[in-house]
């Protein structure tokens, strides 16, 4: 029966309070009731007696009685009511297809048993997922006529195919389950979350003969060809023992990485008082569970019905509920993203694919506030949560190359508003990462687009661009403009470069990372005859094209095959220009996701010019011809010379200064640009497709991602030290690392890499040595980009190794700007 909220919060404190475990099941029996019915939940959890009448229904009140109620330690069998929520919510949602496999494994150790909150699976027969459901929800049996599987109508008409008015029993059960899906699973040293293989992972051998010896830093090591590549860091498996799927899922682990999981999982579970790997597996799997049963059924809702769920979450839920919400669909997917068959047959695990389909759903539901404006609003608002917070981290996990061969097949496929389509189902060309490019992380999209530009290059012959330059900024500019020059043609160019400064033998990626420092510092702030090409803004801190640089076109250009290059050899570049740039080079790329540029882009370059233009557009009196004068400007084509500005045409006269602005105005220095960089990266398919220039701009100059101290100790080597001094000396150098505010441990990574930026695979990937140089605190640390390899003596004491740390990266240069 329905229950309201007063009625729920009294239940809970009684369950909580009783003297058993039984009398506290007793008391919480119509709770679960109501849980089990859709049509119950419709009418319940509202203030009063009434949904019909009185105040919205607090969805705050109702998350935070069933926080209390399943908190850890609020009463002594807090955990048996935490599985009686679980298995009403189990009741509630439709029952779903089998999983490839038909049990669940805990790691290696045993197998699940049946718990109490146990999900229900039906056979494929019993349920043709293939097409959507006929039912509206449970609650309703309203029904919709079938069409076609290929009908994903965009343009429906609401009042032809009315909502439930209980549909809202689903974001009732939202609410009530969120304390039950949140930071619900254990975290990786990146805080992605994980969860064991369902399948046992049996240890395998690499034969002798795949043997061979490695010659690197630290002398010659034995490696292992297995062919093999971690699905949990991304690395090849060359040593002698890994770990691949009992079943044959196309999943291997290193022995590091499974080590880690184990670990990882045993923490946890000691975490969340859980008794055995019996209760954790099944508590893990029953998150993932119910998340990909959410998002079967929502998908196959209505289209009106899906639209009102999306309202209420929208609008109704308050924004840290929502972002709960969203963050425990995020983790469901990252957790299930390494034992997704990336390679073998991604589309074979239709439940995952439900999963991200329900994170597709938040996302769209986040944009609703964009789109809407209430009465009170002068403008639309932002979007619920950050876009950013969508970001799927775990699909760095995935292999790049498989991903891009998928998505080929399909490249202009992309991911339909699933709030407002009128029928989902699960397609091949939706079971692909890079079709869902909102939630692809920059890392893993600029690893495509790498295989993207290397496979056209594959289908020639590979040269290495040989460029030997001086240091001069003078003679560095005339050296590059030269090389670049003298090849005939694109092919020439779309090769990697090998650098060398003149006088100098180094060479290697730490000289390729640091010429493009050198060289791109070079064309800001030196000249070409007697003209510097860019400009420095003090008050947008830009720089812009210079545009008395009338006679650089080769200059220009060398610069744009420089920024090509730098995509092209792995390198960041410094972030120093305006968006505005990389949505020209998307125009110049004919991408369709190239935006017509605003004020505000105009704002980032000339803040007072922009300034001056939006005094006219809220200027409202008659007389603005007069007051502003006449703007007198070379409109060719755009207006008419003798056109005056009014009231009825600012918008356009602003518009058109502009377009101007960044077109015409700019021409001779921006085309040639363009076509350097055209001629590098202008053949991917990729770039030209689903990249915007947000995401252009971090594939050429990287993310912003603050220093994560723990994952680059993932990820790095030891080398000369004694065990003994690796447990009682190396700690401090972590903790001494880890304790530098964000600027300094940015400093950190420029003094050992030469750039702040956080690699394609994340800081895990940095790939640091810390070797041993010495003792004594007369020394100072130091350092060899070219291998990130860190030169640390040994200090006294903490404060001391402090000490020379800080002094040793405060008098690195590095290569930044300004």
């Amino acid at each position: 029966m329905p229950i309201n909220l007063e009625e729920l919060e009294t239940a809970i404190q009684e369950a909580l309070a009783a003297k058993d475990s039984h009398q506290s099941t007793v008391c919480l029996s119509e709770v679960i009731e109501t849980l089990q019915s859709p049509s119950d939940l419709a009418e319940s959890f509202w203030p009063g007696h009434s949904p019909k009448h009185g105040p919205a229904r607090d969805y705050s009140r109702v998350t935070e009685a069933f926080d209390q109620l399943v908190k850890k330690g609020s009463c002594r069998w807090s955990s048996e009511l935490a599985d009686l929520v679980r298995g009403a919510a189990a009741w509630a949602m439709p029952a779903l297809p089998r999983r490839p496999f038909a049990h669940s494994d805990f790691s290696d150790r045993s197998e699940t048993v049946n718990a109490p909150f146990e999900v229900q699976e039906c056979d494929l027969d019993l349920l043709d997922v293939s097409e959507p459901d006929k039912a509206s929800s449970p609650a309703t049996g309203s029904t919709e006529e079938p069409k076609d599987a290929t009908d994903v109508d965009m343009d429906i008409d609401l009042d032809e195919e009315p909502s439930s008015p209980c549909i809202t029993w689903l974001s009732a059960l939202l609410s009530a389950l969120l304390p039950l899906l949140t930071n619900a699973l254990p975290r990786d040293q990146n805080e992605v979350c994980i969860i064991p293989h369902p399948h046992k992972m049996e240890r395998q051998e690499a034969g002798e003969e795949t043997l061979y010896l490695h010659l690197g830093t630290s002398g010659r090591r034995p490696v292992f060809n297995t062919k093999k590549i971690c699905d949990n860091c991304g690395t090849r498996i060359t040593d002698r023992y890994y770990y691949h799927c009992s079943e044959n899922c196309d999943i291997d682990f290193c022995q590091d990485c499974h080590a880690r999981s184990r670990d990882l999982l045993d923490a946890f579970m000691v975490e969340v008082d859980e008794v055995n790997d019996e209760n954790l597996s099944r508590r893990l799997f029953w998150v993932v569970d119910i998340t990909e049963r959410i998002g079967w059924h929502v998908l196959h809702l209505n289209a009106a019905d899906r639209r009102k769920l999306a309202n209420e979450l929208a609008f109704e839920w308050p924004t840290s509920l929502f972002e709960r919400l969203a963050q425990a669909a995020i983790d469901v997917v990252n957790a299930r993203v390494v034992h997704v068959q990336d390679v073998k047959d991604i589309q074979s695990d239709e439940r995952f694919w439900y999963a991200v389909g329900w994170l597709q759903f938040l996302y769209n539901t986040n944009e609703l506030p964009c789109k809407t404006r209430r009465l009170e609003e002068q403008s639309s608002r932002g979007p619920k949560i950050d876009y950013e917070r969508f970001i799927l981290e775990g699909i760095n996990k995935c292999e790049p190359l498989s991903e891009f061969q998928r998505w080929r097949k399909h490249p202009s496929a992309k991911v339909p508003n699933v709030v407002d389509i009128r029928r989902f189902r699960i397609t091949d060309h939706f079971c692909s990462f890079l079709t869902h490019s909102n939630l692809v992380p920059m890392n893993f999209r600029r690893v495509c687009l790498l295989c993207d530009v290397w496979e056209q290059m594959q289908n020639g012959h590979i040269v290495p661009l040989q460029l030997e330059v001086p240091r001069e900024p003078k003679r560095l500019i005339q050296a590059v403009v030269e090389r670049f020059g003298a090849c005939s043609n694109h092919s020439d160019l779309r090769q990697p470069l090998r650098i060398c400064f003149q006088g100098e033998e180094a060479g290697g990626p730490g000289v390729t990372r640091e010429f493009f420092q050198v060289a791109l510092r070079s064309f800001l702030d030196g000249e070409f005859g007697d003209e510097k090409l860019f400009v420095y803004d003090e008050q947008s801190r830009m720089y812009w094209f210079n545009e008395q640089a009338k006679n650089s076109e080769q200059c220009f250009r060398s610069y744009g095959i420089l920024l090509g290059q730098a995509v092209l050899n792995n390198t960041h570049v410094p972030n120093i220009f305006p968006r505005a740039l990389y949505d020209r080079l998307l125009e110049a790329l004919v991408s369709p996701c190239a935006r017509t540029l605003c004020l505000e882009d105009l704002g980032a370059v000339c803040p007072d010019t922009a300034k001056s233009l939006r005094q006219i557009l809220e200027y409202t009196e008659e007389d603005i011809a007069e007051v502003f004068g006449e703007l007198a400007w070379p409109r060719g084509n755009r207006l008419a010379e003798d056109l005056s500005i009014s009231q009825a045409n600012k918008g356009e006269f602003i518009q058109a200064y502009i377009d101007w602005f960044f077109h015409e105005r700019i021409d001779s220095q921006l085309r040639p640009l363009c076509e350097g960089f055209k001629s590098i990266l202008g053949g991917s398919s990729l770039l030209r497709t689903i990249v915007d220039a947000v995401q252009l701009e971090k594939i050429v100059c990287g993310g912003a991602d603050k220093v994560d101290v723990n994952a680059i100790r993932s990820g790095a080597e030891i080398e000369g030290w004694t065990s003994e001094e690796e447990s009682d000396y190396l700690p401090w150098f972590w903790e001494v690392l880890a304790s530098f505010s964000p600027a300094e441990k940015a400093q950190f990574v420029v003094f050992v890499t030469a750039s702040d930026r956080v690699p394609l695979r994340g800081w895990q990937a940095l790939g640091l040595i810390v070797q041993k140089n010495g003792v004594g605190d007369d020394r100072l640390p130091s350092a060899y980009t070219c291998f990130s390899q860190l030169l640390l003596p040994r200090f006294s004491s903490k404060e001391k190794l402090q000490k020379g740390l800080l002094l040793a990266i405060a008098n690195s240069e590095g290569f930044g700007l300004r």
